[in-house]
């Protein structure tokens, strides 16, 4: 079992990063690898409509979009972790306008269904500086990147029920200090991998 945690921050090694190496360290029998969007090169979509996913799900653009994209595709399930900017840090912004645009012309110019993440569990984390309320816009902004490239969120019990809230802060790994949140992530993962389980054995 493959999980892969995305850190959607502009920063590197900021909370968004560490609170997914919090909760994937050290989990055992599970591989865990970790990729920061801010030590990638991703360059906004040009909606070079005509070359746009000439093969299902190709993108015309040469940069680190591919790095991302080829880590989601062969992990079983996926944590992301982002920043409350306004609303989702610019870089990894531009790689969900990449991979909608494919996901848009990948059916246009070829049929529905061929989503390499279609079913595919996922997580979801939002960091604030404050945290509650303020990270509902990006948790929303979250689910519905990941329903659109047809994946499954993980419902939880507990508020806000489709990701965790977690408070940060400019201190480093001041998202630490947010037990509450540290504990609903770890359950989030637990309940992630049980979704993953369900997955490989059906």
């Amino acid at each position: 079992m493959k999980i892969l945690g995305i850190s959607g921050s502009n920063r590197e090694d900021g909370n968004s990063y560490s609170l997914l190496n919090d909760i994937l360290q050290n989990v055992s029998s599970i591989e865990t690898k970790i990729i920061q969007v801010a030590e990638l090169q991703i360059r906004p979509c040009e909606y070079c409509s005509e070359l746009c996913s000439e093969k299902p799900f190709e993108c015309a653009i040469e940069d680190d979009f591919k790095v991302l994209f080829e880590e989601m595709k062969s992990a079983d399930g996926i944590v992301i972790a982002c920043p409350l900017y306004y609303y989702i840090p610019s870089k990894f912004q531009a790689f969900m306008e990449r991979i909608s645009c494919l996901d848009y012309y990948t059916e246009e110019k070829h049929s529905e269904g061929l989503s390499p993440l279609l079913g595919k569990p996922c997580a979801l984390l939002a960091i604030s500086a404050t945290g509650g309320h303020n990270t509902l816009q990006v948790l929303n902004h979250l689910q519905d990147f990941a329903l659109m490239l047809h994946m499954r969120p993980v419902i939880t019990d507990f508020w806000p029920f489709i990701g965790v809230s977690a408070k940060g802060g400019e201190e480093k790994d001041a998202v630490l200090k947010d037990a509450k949140a540290i504990k609903q992530a770890k359950e989030l993962l637990r309940l992630l991998v049980g979704e993953i389980e369900k997955t490989m054995t059906s």
